[in-house]
C-alpha cells in the first residue's frame, strides 16, 4: 500500500533507530521502506549509523540504497523510483511517527479520494542553545497544521498552504499523481524543494486534505544537514549562490518568495 521514503545523511544513530522503529510499530503493516543514504563513510558516526540500518534489514520490508547523487531531492526521487506502491509517504531520518500515522492516511484517502496531497500535524521540538552559558532548552509547538483550514474556500486553502509550508514527514501522496508531473523533487532547489512539489501537485487538482491529528514528532536542531544545501557540499559562497538561485526559481515558478528560514513573503 505505502512506499515510505527515508533519506539519511549524517543522522544521529539514536534518532535513526527511533525513526525506523516508529515505522515498524505502525498499525498499518502493508508498507515498504526505502532508506536512501548519502552519508560519507569517513563521517565519525558512520559505522554506528550503519549498524542501526543493518539491524532492520532482516525485515524484508526495508531496503537500503546508497544514494547515487547528492541532495535530499535526489535521494527522495531515487527512493520513489525504486518503489511501486500506490501511495508514497515521507519520513526524514531524524523524525519519527506515532503508531497510528499511516492508518490516518488510509482512512482519509478512502473517504476523500479526490485529494492530491494529504498531511497531518506534528509535535515540533526546537533545541535552543544559549551562547553565553551553553545551556540547552527545548521549546514545543504544533507544526504542519493550518487553523480553520476546513472552513476556507479552495483559493484560501491554497494561499494558506503557501504561507504555512507543510512538513515533509507528515505528507503522503498518490504515486499516480506524482508520476503525472514532468519531474519529481527538483534537484536544482536546495530550499523549498518539498513545498515546490506540493504546489505543483496542487496545480493538477487543487485539493489538499488536512487530517486533524498529531501523528509524529519533528526535531529542529543545529545538526540538520538537509537544510540550506549543506548536503551538497562546496564552499560557503557556493552554497549561498545556490540558495539565492533556489529562491529565484521558486519565485518564478510560484510567484512568491520563500526565505532562507522557511517563511514566505509575498512576491508583490
Amino acid at each position: 500500500m505505502f512506499d515510505i521514503i527515508v533519506p539519511t545523511y549524517r543522522i544521529n544513530p539514536a534518532w535513526l533507530e527511533e525513526c525506523l522503529q516508529s515505522i515498524k510499530r505502525q498499525t498499518v503493516t502493508d508498507w515498504h521502506c526505502y532508506i536512501v543514504d548519502g552519508t560519507p563513510s569517513d563521517w565519525p558516526q558512520y559505522e554506528e549509523m550503519m549498524l542501526v540500518v543493518d539491524s532492520h534489514l532482516s525485515d524484508d520490508r526495508f531496503t537500503f540504497m546508497k544514494q547515487t547523487g547528492t541532495g535530499v531531492s535526489q535521494a527522495r526521487n531515487q527512493g520513489i523510483a525504486a518503489g511501486t506502491s500506490p501511495y508514497i509517504a515521507f519520513l526524514d531520518g531524524d523524525d519519527h511517527w506515532y503508531d497510528e500515522h499511516l492508518i490516518e492516511f488510509v482512512n482519509y484517502m478512502r473517504d476523500e479520494p479526490d485529494g492530491v496531497i494529504y498531511w497531518t500535524a506534528a509535535d515540533c521540538y526546537i533545541e535552543l542553545v544559549f551562547p553565553k552559558t551553553g545551556e540547552m532548552h527545548r521549546t514545543h509547538r504544533i507544526s504542519s497544521h493550518i487553523i480553520d483550514y476546513d472552513h476556507m474556500s479552495r483559493k484560501e486553502q491554497h494561499k494558506a498552504i503557501c504561507l504555512s509550508p507543510l512538513m515533509t514527514s507528515q505528507v503522503a501522496i498518490r504515486r499516480e499523481d506524482f508520476e503525472t508531473l514532468d519531474f519529481g523533487f527538483d534537484t536544482e532547489l536546495c530550499l523549498g524543494e518539498d513545498q515546490d512539489l506540493w504546489l505543483r501537485l496542487l496545480a493538477l487538482r487543487n485539493l489538499g486534505v488536512q487530517i486533524p491529528a498529531v501523528t509524529g514528532e519533528h526535531r529542529s536542531h543545529a545538526e540538520q544537514t538537509t537544510q540550506g544545501g549543506q548536503q551538497l557540499g562546496g564552499a560557503d559562497s557556493d552554497r549561498i549562490e545556490r540558495l539565492e538561485r533556489s529562491k529565484e526559481i521558486f519565485r518564478e515558478r510560484h510567484d512568491y518568495y520563500l526565505s532562507g528560514n522557511g517563511l514566505v513573503r509575498d512576491a508583490n
